[in-house]
């Protein structure tokens, strides 16, 4: 659920994330080609009906391990509790799988009206020349409905690019996805004294609803 406060960060964030492209306007067409072709592949993969909804889980899943940055965002959605990590091999274990199911989760659940669309990337924003990128692209539904538009914020490390956030049109409004949790997350880990764990199992709860609510609509 979306919060005020969280979509105020998230909204902040959007502005300030444009003020500071303006400074690096050149296009980076090694991201561009890398976002075209794994968004690509994750859109087949959600609107492939010749495969069972297991197997089509199964591949989306090994898609967005490969597309997405989990262990970085992992740590990012937990902001100043994040040191916690670092110093808990155990805990930092147990919250990565927890939030890189949920996380796949969401992308499923948000990316699953665009399945079986067609994206083109349409531009890009260096805001770190070569390594930090805004690639901005559109969806087509099928049947051809208004395009939608999606950004994708890309880090390469080395010769590797990783998706690490991830902007949506949900209700009207364009919302990053990681800033969005952090926002959600931080108001839960205040609640309760900074307890990662109770997050984790929060979390899970909230995954398989997720889940649930994705096998009925299949």
């Amino acid at each position: 659920m979306f919060s005020r406060a969280s979509f105020i960060a998230g909204f902040a964030g959007m502005i300030a994330l444009a003020a500071t492209t303006e400074a690096h306007a050149a296009r980076n067409q090694d991201a561009e080609r890398y976002v075209q072709e794994n968004a690509a592949a994750t859109l087949r993969t959600l609107g492939d009906r010749t495969v069972s909804a297991t197997q089509r889980r199964q591949t989306f899943n090994r898609l967005m391990l490969q597309f997405a940055d989990m262990p970085r965002i992992a740590t990012y959605v937990v902001g100043r509790y994040s040191a916690q990590l670092r110093n808990d091999a155990p805990l930092r274990a147990e919250w990565t799988a927890a939030f890189q199911d949920y996380s796949i989760a969401v992308y499923e659940t948000q990316l699953e009206r665009y399945s079986g669309g067609a994206i083109r990337v349409t531009n890009s924003v260096e805001r770190v020349p070569g390594r930090d990128v805004i690639v901005t692209s559109e969806i087509t539904p099928r049947g051809g409905a208004r395009p939608l538009p999606v950004q994708w914020r890309i880090l390469r490390s080395g010769e590797v690019w990783k998706v690490v956030d991830v902007s949506l049109l949900l209700d009207g409004n364009q919302i990053w996805l990681a800033q969005q949790q952090q926002g959600e997350f931080l108001g839960v880990l205040d609640r309760n004294r900074g307890d990662i764990r109770a997050l984790a199992a929060h979390v899970r709860g909230l995954t398989a609803s997720m889940r649930q609510r994705v096998v009925a609509n299949n």
